[in-house]
């Protein structure tokens, strides 16, 4: 019995190492790409892996907590979040929707790359796999169940994968890597677009 017990406790005590090792190496392969450009394609899927729908655009991050996000097939959507709050902008119904960050961000992981905040990382239990890390929420309540981000051998970021509570997951592939793009200083500042209505949801 004792020796059960003990047994126990090494393994429990070895996942924890794990997790701590597994989400401080992820912590710093984010930490070292603060500020990247991208280009996207993304390729939504269903519970049962039948493809939904392609879509491809332009992510721009600059940790933390600003990025732009900007579909542009098939349908254009972008998504600004400058440091505060977020800007959801759909021009085919000429809507804007605002969020505080905290709130819009509560069901998705993709946080964790966008955000230096540790306080986030305690919501979240990480497993590595080479250079593929999955991040899977402790709350079972959430709209997201897991999320997948694998870095290449210059340990940019090169694919993200995120899979609903539901089961339907989207595939993320980043191609144009880019660590040092030009930056024209209004990327991450949402101007209202003329005639759109807005839901201040903040």
């Amino acid at each position: 019995m004792k020796k059960t017990l003990l047994m126990g406790t090494v393994l429990l005590i070895a996942s924890g190492q794990a997790w701590a090792d597994a989400a401080s190496d992820l912590k710093q392969k984010l930490a070292a790409v603060n500020l990247f450009s991208a280009r996207f394609q993304q390729t939504v899927y269903d519970s049962k892996g039948k493809e939904l729908q392609k879509a491809s655009g332009d992510l721009l991050v600059s940790r933390p907590n600003r990025f732009n996000w900007h579909t542009q097939r098939p349908d254009e959507s972008l998504i600004v979040a400058d440091g505060k709050d977020v800007w959801i902008y759909d021009p085919f119904v000429e809507q804007v929707t605002a969020l505080k960050l905290q709130d819009a961000v509560v069901n998705t992981p993709f946080i964790l790359i966008a955000s230096g905040d540790d306080k986030y990382w305690k919501h979240y239990d990480v497993v590595r796999q080479g250079n593929v890390f999955t991040v899977t929420s402790r709350n079972q309540d959430e709209l997201i169940a897991s999320f997948r981000v694998s870095f290449d051998r210059q340990d940019n970021i090169d694919r993200f994968d995120v899979k609903e509570a539901q089961g339907q997951w989207s595939e993320f592939t980043l191609t144009s890597f880019n660590r040092k793009p030009a930056l024209k200083g209004s990327e991450f500042v949402f101007k209202m677009p003329k005639g759109a209505q807005l839901d201040d949801q903040r």
